[in-house]
């Protein structure tokens, strides 16, 4: 398989990923760490410079996190074997933003139709619906997240997917 012909990930492979991360009997964090900035160092840089971003937050920890989710998930299912390059990744990003300043353009009317035409042929929406999923749930509190730090997290978190995807 050709670094650009990446697989779709599937539930499996997200779940998969998400509960090795979590399992710490099975591999410490900083080993799994180790190997994710061994393996993608310049996404690794990313990740972390939007944590330093986001300092003194609550959120702290999450985008890191949450890129290695990605990383490891599509590394299940035969994937994510390029190393993400700059450019790579300032093309996803330039990409996200365009996609979100057409987004804030739309009338409340076109929005929706907008943002469906967005995701219905996103090739990473197993992995990416799993995150949102998974940063907007309230957890312990009653309240739901959709803040401007919860976008910013997903803008983040979007542009390592489709930056892994190739």
């Amino acid at each position: 398989m050709l670094w650009w012909e990446m697989p779709k990930v599937p539930r499996s492979a997200v779940i998969d990923a998400w509960n090795e991360l979590n399992a710490a009997e099975d591999e410490p964090l900083e080993i799994q760490v180790a190997r994710f900035r061994a393996a993608q160092p310049v996404l690794a840089g990313f990740l972390q410079a939007a944590e330093e971003r986001l300092a003194e937050r609550d959120d702290r920890g999450l985008v890191f996190f949450y890129g290695m989710w990605a990383w490891l998930a599509f590394r299940k299912c035969g994937g994510a074997k390029h190393e993400v390059t700059e450019e790579r990744l300032e093309a996803a990003w330039d990409q996200n933003e365009d996609e979100m300043a057409a987004l804030a353009a739309a009338d409340e009317r076109g929005w929706l139709h907008q943002a469906r035409g967005l995701t219905r042929d996103y090739a990473q929406m197993a992995l990416l619906g799993a995150m949102t999923e998974s940063l907007m749930d309230p957890g312990l509190t009653d309240r739901p997240r959709s803040d401007d730090l919860t976008g910013l997290i997903l803008l983040h978190l979007k542009t390592a997917i489709d930056a892994l995807d190739g």
